[in-house]
């Protein structure tokens, strides 16, 4: 199986294999293709890449057409898509949800793409977990900083426990990934800290979490949840000295949780963060995604910050996460020899087939139509006997 790994453009230094991992896919019978510095920004030059057993291609699409797999984090372009064959697997951590121009693309092209950054969250060590996770460590990072910038509309409070002073955490859609980084974090500092979601089952994880009672117990703060409730709501928001929202799954787009009325009833100078902005927004005040340079801004002196694509300002740290997740799925191609069908955890993250959607809840929550993997595959047989 011959995988081409294309270079980000512009800033963007991540790569979805470092050279380690390339060795375990050639041991397994993979041969993989680089361009020229594909590593280089986040210092892995290329002789690192040749060493581990790599080749290096200059002009890739004189052959684009031979390559098995071609993996890009950002989206490919229609250069390239227009070149390929339904058979050839596009290998993305883009997620059309949010992305209909490229959805239309795919599906034009009849191009064949598994968006790893939507595999079922469900499978341990998902991409989708982990770049979760760490949006809630950046979050963490926002709310002290900005909590503390009193000159600069803040609160001019500390984040987490000063003597006998908590200052309080609302983890917003907060039971799952990014939610959990921040339960610990806060209640580490000791903060108090109020979690809802729409799932009470997930909520009752977060009650029955051992590890959550032993922060509170240490650092004596609390923690307590309650299911999605508008009223209830609105009225903790009037406490709250800092509000996150955060995704719970990777192929269902962001419901907008908070109105304006909401949003101005928090305490000014508190801190809003919505780091589910890569599938939509949780806030009426949200107008667009926000570059990291404009990530802040003012509604009704509620400190705003929301930027999408957080892994984009992480890049050593999620390149390196994302190339073990990354080596792990290609051998499952490798295994199954491209029969999607019976890889589960693949099949769920295919987007787009041969022009089809594939992916029940992007073509749902586009109002488009659905045609199941196997169903395809299925047709596919028949007709070929």
């Amino acid at each position: 199986m011959k995988i081409l790994l294309l270079k980000e453009k512009n800033k963007n230094q991540r790569v979805l294999l470092i050279p380690n991992d390339i060795k375990t896919l050639i041991s397994k019978g993979a041969e993989i293709y680089i361009q020229p510095n594909y590593g280089s920004g986040l210092g892995y030059p290329d002789h690192e890449y040749v060493s581990a057993g790599a080749t290096i291609k200059k002009n890739y699409m004189s052959d684009i057409s031979s390559y098995h797999v071609i993996c890009k984090i950002a989206r490919i372009s229609s250069k390239i898509l227009k070149k390929l064959s339904p058979t050839q697997i596009v290998w993305n951590y883009a997620n059309p949800i949010n992305e209909n121009k490229y959805l239309f693309q795919l599906l034009k092209y009849n191009t064949t793409m598994i968006s790893i950054k939507s595999i079922q969250p469900t499978k341990e060590g998902s991409v989708f977990k982990v770049s979760e996770k760490l949006k809630g460590q950046l979050a963490v990072s926002v709310i002290g900083f900005y909590l503390s910038r009193y000159q600069k509309k803040g609160l001019g409070k500390v984040f987490g426990k000063i003597e006998d002073f908590n200052s309080n955490l609302f983890v917003i859609g907060g039971s799952n990934f990014a939610g959990k980084s921040l339960i610990k974090s806060a209640l580490a500092l000791g903060s108090n800290v109020v979690v809802f979601d729409y799932n009470e089952s997930d909520l009752d994880k977060v009650k029955s979490n051992d590890e959550y009672k032993q922060l509170c117990k240490i650092n004596d703060c609390t923690l307590s949840v309650f299911k999605y409730e508008y009223e209830k709501l609105f009225s903790m928001l009037r406490q709250a000295d800092a509000v996150v929202c955060a995704a719970n799954n990777p192929n269902e787009p962001t419901h907008t949780i908070f109105n304006e009325k909401m949003i101005t009833s928090i305490n000014k100078g508190a801190v809003f963060v919505d780091l589910a902005s890569d599938y939509g927004f949780a806030s009426q005040t949200e107008s667009k995604q926000i570059k990291l340079s404009k990530a802040v801004f003012t509604t009704a002196d509620v400190i705003h910050f929301n930027v999408g694509n957080v892994s984009h300002y992480y890049p050593k740290t999620f390149s390196s996460l994302i190339s073990k997740i990354n080596t792990e799925l290609l051998q499952e191609i490798l295994k199954n020899t491209f029969d999607l069908e019976n890889s589960p955890v693949l099949a769920n993250a295919v987007i787009t087939y041969k022009g089809k959607i594939t992916n029940p809840t992007i073509a749902s929550s586009l109002y488009l139509e659905y045609t199941p993997l196997k169903r395809i595959l299925s047709n596919q047989n028949k007709n070929s006997k």
